[in-house]
Parts: C-alpha cells; sequence; structure tokens
C-alpha cells in the first residue's frame, strides 16, 4: 500500500495491491476513504486517477477544499514539522502562506530543513524546548509571547505547539508585535492612547472596578456584532455574550479579574448579536494609578475561530487515517531513513503485543526481526535504497511464513524519507501448497 495524489495534486488515494498485484485506489478526505477509483493510467512517478461516480463524492471533497481552504488562508501561520533522532532535530514538511508572511520565508525554501537551520535562534528563544516536550509527551503546550531575533527577522511571537498522532509537530503562531506596541501605547498619554488603541486590530475593553464597561475600541463590532455604544451600555458585561456552557468558567474568569489578576490565553466562545458562535482567546491585565488606586482591568481578546479550525480539522484529519489503517489485517509500519518506526497500525502493534506508543521509535528488526540490524536482503531497505516498491518474504524464528512489501515515502522536493511496509501472514498458504 502507498498513498498518492492525482496529476493535478488536488485529491489524495490510498492505492493498495493485493498479493495478486492488482491495485484498486481509494480517494481519502483527511483519511477516510470514499469509493472505488479506476486506474487510467501510471508511472513510476505519477498516477492519473480516475473516479468512479458515487453519490457520496461530493461531501468529502468539499470538506478536504474546506480544510486546504483553512491551512492555506488562516491568519495563524501553522507549521508541520517531523521529528528526527529521537526528537534531536526538527524538520519542516508543511508551511502556511501566513507563516510565510509572518517570517518573510518562502515554504520552497525551508521544506526538508531543520527548524535550527532557517532560524538559527530558536533554541535560545525556547520554542525547540517546547517540541522536545511535545513531542515526547504529547502533551499541548502555549510558549507565551515572547521575542524572536536573528539576523533575518525579528519580532514578538506566541506559538500554540501540539503532537499529531503520526508523531508530527504542529506550531499555530501569530505574529503579536502589534500587540505588544499597543501595550507599551497605553503608558502614554490619552489622546495618543486613543488615536492607537482605536485601530489595534484585536478588540480591547476597559472594565472599570465595578465591572462596568469604560471604553472599548471600535474591533467590538468585528468581533461581536455589538456597537461601542450597545457595548458600553451592556449592565451584566460580559454575560451576554458568553456563549452559555463557558459562562460559568468565563464568570469565574471575570470575577478574578475584578479582584486585581492577571490573565493569559483564555479561550472561550462567544454568541455574536446574529447568534453566530465564534472562539476568542482573552488575555486581560489590571489597571492602577500612580498612587496604586485601581482603575480596573483592561482586556484583549482575539477572533481565533479560523485557528480553532484549522486545529480540529488537522486532528480530524489525522484520526480519520489512523482508524482506516487500523482496520487492516496487513501489519502497516511507516518508518524513517534508519528504520526507525514512526508510526504503526493495530494489527503491527498487536503482532508483538506492544502499544502504538511503546512501538513508536524501535527499529522493525528490532521488533519482528529480533535482530541488532537490518534483516538480510530487507524489502525495506532495498525500497529506500532504489525509489521503488519491493517485495520479499521471511520466516520467523516462530515457523511462520511471511509476506512483506515496502514502498518508499517521499517529501515534496522528491528525496526519500522513509518507507511503508506492508506484512502478512502467509503461513497457511505455503502450508497447503507443501501439501
Amino acid at each position: 500500500m502507498y498513498v498518492c495524489r492525482t496529476h493535478k495534486g488536488k485529491r489524495r488515494y490510498i492505492i493498495i495491491k493485493d498479493m495478486r498485484g492488482e491495485e484498486t485506489a481509494h480517494q481519502t478526505n483527511g483519511g477516510q476513504a470514499n469509493g472505488r477509483i479506476r486506474m487510467e493510467a501510471k508511472s513510476s512517478k505519477s498516477a492519473r486517477l480516475s473516479p468512479d461516480p458515487s453519490p457520496s463524492e461530493q461531501e468529502p471533497a468539499e470538506l478536504q477544499a474546506k480544510f486546504k481552504a483553512l491551512f492555506e488562508n488562516v491568519s495563524s501561520g501553522v507549521a508541520i514539522y517531523e521529528a528526527r533522532n529521537d526528537g534531536e532535530e526538527f524538520v519542516f514538511v508543511d508551511f502556511n502562506p501566513a507563516a510565510e508572511e509572518i517570517d518573510q520565508i518562502k515554504k520552497q525554501d525551508l521544506i526538508g530543513k531543520s527548524v535550527a537551520e532557517v532560524f538559527p535562534s530558536v533554541k535560545e528563544f525556547g520554542l525547540f524546548d517546547v517540541f522536545r516536550r511535545v513531542y515526547k509527551t504529547g502533551t499541548p503546550e502555549h510558549h507565551p509571547v515572547s521575542i524572536y531575533k536573528d539576523n533575518r527577522i525579528a519580532g514578538w511571537r506566541e506559538n500554540y505547539v501540539y503532537r499529531l498522532p503520526s508523531g508530527r509537530i504542529v506550531a499555530i503562531y501569530d505574529d503579536v508585535s502589534e500587540r505588544k506596541r499597543s501595550e507599551l501605547a497605553a503608558r502614554m498619554s490619552e489622546q495618543c492612547f486613543r488615536a492607537i488603541a482605536n485601530y489595534t486590530y484585536d478588540w480591547e475593553v476597559w472594565v472599570g472596578p465595578t465591572g462596568r464597561v469604560l471604553w472599548t475600541n471600535p474591533a467590538v463590532q468585528r468581533v461581536t456584532g455589538y456597537s461601542i455604544k450597545e457595548l458600553t451600555a451592556m449592565p451584566d458585561y460580559p454575560k451576554p455574550l458568553v456563549y452559555e456552557k463557558d459562562r460559568d468558567r468565563i464568570d469565574r474568569a471575570f470575577r478574578s479579574a475584578l479582584r486585581g489578576s492577571t490573565g493569559n490565553d483564555v479561550q472561550f466562545r462567544i454568541q455574536r448579536k446574529d447568534d453566530r458562535i465564534i472562539w476568542v482567546d482573552m488575555s486581560w491585565q489590571a489597571i492602577y494609578d500612580e498612587e496604586g488606586k485601581s482603575l480596573g482591568h483592561r482586556e484583549s481578546i482575539r477572533d481565533v475561530t479560523a485557528r480553532k479550525e484549522a486545529e480540529n480539522a488537522l486532528q480530524k484529519a489525522e484520526q480519520e487515517k489512523e482508524k482506516i489503517l487500523d482496520s487492516l489485517a496487513e501489519l502497516v509500519a511507516y518508518q524513517d531513513r534508519d528504520m526507525r518506526i514512526l508510526w504503526a497500525n493495530r494489527a503491527a502493534c498487536e503482532s508483538v503485543n506492544l502499544t502504538r506508543e511503546q512501538t513508536i521509535g524501535r527499529h522493525c528488526y528490532e521488533l519482528w526481526g529480533e535482530r541488532q540490524g537490518p534483516c538480510p536482503n530487507c524489502p525495506v531497505a532495498r525500497a529506500m535504497e532504489t525509489g521503488i516498491t519491493e517485495q520479499g518474504e521471511r520466516m520467523a524464528s516462530d515457523g511462520r511464513a511471511w509476506f512483506i512489501q515496502a514502498s518508499p515515502v517521499r517529501d515534496d522536493d522528491g528525496n526519500i524519507t522513509g518507507a511503508v511496509e506492508i506484512t502478512l501472514d502467509i503461513t497457511e498458504r505455503k502450508h497447503a501448497g507443501e501439501r
């Protein structure tokens, strides 16, 4: 089995080759197969695929288009990395247009390169350690607003990092230099403050000590649909704005802010005036006069709906791919150039009585060959060397016979980055042939 794109690169297919050498292709959207595909023509480099018409084809195509549109048009930068050497290195595998604009670099100039090579100050910045922790633990982390600077670029960045089921690392980030400049501008005169704050992209709110809104900028209408006048007249702010299921949590946060606390990156849902539900990210900071008397607190609120949808779409795509591969009886393992397992399906894990987490990072020959090095004439090693699909049979120490097929995996530049190995137990067929 291997994964390819159509000649136009707009659809993905899983190509499954059976033991007789016959190939069928299944169109995927976010990992879910959708109907059988006719093979019209193929070569060593590409396959032109023509989907058989089916009533269910339109919906997955629309979902795929929606995900692509989100990835390419979301205002936050999105970078996807593949870990190498057990998390000692992280290599770019994808980079969206917003990230290109934020970091002033083209996708084609960094794909396949180490993050430390492209951004030499990433370790001093602290983000590299976040990558390593998230890769090891799988626990998402927020890298707070910090300034990044090297000989090429400089700016304030805010990162959210999480690990996909495949083991790849995703960083969703924003250039918050504008917001930092706005915070500094708050120290200036009232007239200067208003001139700057009124044109800040984020929705800014000044809440008095009693909980009444004293001031807000024009962004309130873009984010909530309410005018400045409607918001400042709202007696029980922020309750009417907060989505019902989030109200208790945000009410506690609001009361804490009135007591002088500071909060960062609290995510919740807002119900706009037109009843549309959106996701926002809120931070707040207490405000005091020169004598230390409370003037209330300032709230900075940003619409992060597109980012949340992009994150959910990526996670859903990975989960659906996993479900498809876990349903196969064949053992499927994705390996890097060092034959270290990056992902394995349920059948592969159960064959060695290990969980997926215990399997990832181990060498295939260590788990199935019980060896310290690659098996002789290994199809996986041959596939990565020749660049074509290789096959072979192996007798295990327990007497079982296995048919092995391996196909190379390439990055966008055509470089071989690993291989997909599919193994089938053919013991019964062998015994039948001997009889």
